[in-house]
């Protein structure tokens, strides 16, 4: 599957100088489109885009609207959902993204592991991926056993994956790793689980201008400390949301390097026609 095939742009950046050269490049046509599509349905509640989902491969009506935005602009990374697939935008380029990972693979993959288990993104790789071993898990609290299983859902902890060494082709995280008390090390325990030549694909709330990762939260001796207001992020498992550890910088990509990973790039993806 060539680049043109799987979305119009999917660029791999490494450095912060690499983003603003090519923010420059790319976004001004882009805002163009998106501010006339905005004016078009400011006074809409929803809308929708046609287009065709990279994922489900079905032609969609995307559905949008102005959940999860700032009232400004609509939140197109949240939103654009496919009614065939369920999964938003972000979502269905992590899965189709994936998907092209494992077609890339010289061996037959073997087994895949996700850091969830409850939602319509797992239920998807699950069912679409043919005979491939897809492992779910959700953290269920600090007081569960990793690897335990609890009304048909499997704990897992970031920082101590109850897998062994080498268990899996690819490990996927969906905005899980803003949540977690320490990178440093949930890096290096994804990096033990993938086997040789494994691949580990994350999606984050990024922040591409700035070159270092901002601590909000630590735990220090079994306690929560927080150094800024405590900010939540949505959780399917709890109302009150999981709490955020950290705001992603580009020193993230050394985090990564520094557990193990040859190599780290951040994926600029857009595309109209997939949503």
């Amino acid at each position: 599957m060539g680049r043109e095939a799987m979305h119009r742009d999917c660029t791999q950046i490494r450095t912060i100088e690499d983003f603003e050269a090519y923010y420059k490049e790319a976004v001004a046509d882009r805002l163009q489109i998106e501010r006339k599509m905005i004016e078009e349905n400011r006074t809409n509640p929803s809308w929708t885009i046609e287009g065709s989902c990279e994922w489900c491969q079905e032609k969609s009506s995307f559905s949008m609207d102005w959940q999860s935005s700032n009232g400004g602009e609509p939140n197109f990374r949240e939103r654009m959902i496919c009614p065939h697939c369920g999964l938003n935008s972000r979502q269905r380029f992590v899965a189709s993204y994936l998907r092209h990972t494992l077609q890339e693979r010289k061996e037959p993959p073997e087994g895949i592991y996700l850091y969830e288990q409850v939602t319509p993104f797992y239920r998807q790789i699950q069912g679409r991926l043919g005979l491939i071993r897809v492992t779910g898990s959700e953290y269920l609290g600090f007081d569960k056993k990793p690897g335990e299983t609890i009304e048909g859902i499997r704990h897992e902890d970031a920082l101590n994956l109850s897998f062994e060494d080498r268990s899996f082709d690819v490990v996927v995280s969906n905005d899980v790793y803003e949540h977690v008390p320490d990178i440093q090390r949930t890096f290096h325990e994804a990096a033990r689980v993938l086997r040789g030549g494994g691949k580990l694909l994350f999606s984050i709330p990024f922040y591409p201008n700035e070159r270092k990762t901002r601590q909000r939260a630590s735990i220090e001796r079994g306690e929560i400390v927080s150094s800024l207001p405590e900010q939540f992020h949505g959780n399917p498992l709890s109302g009150k949301g999981s709490l955020v550890f950290y705001e992603f910088g580009w020193d993230l990509l050394d985090f990564c390097k520094e557990a193990g990973f040859k190599d780290a790039c951040m994926i600029a993806y857009y595309s109209l026609s997939h949503g």
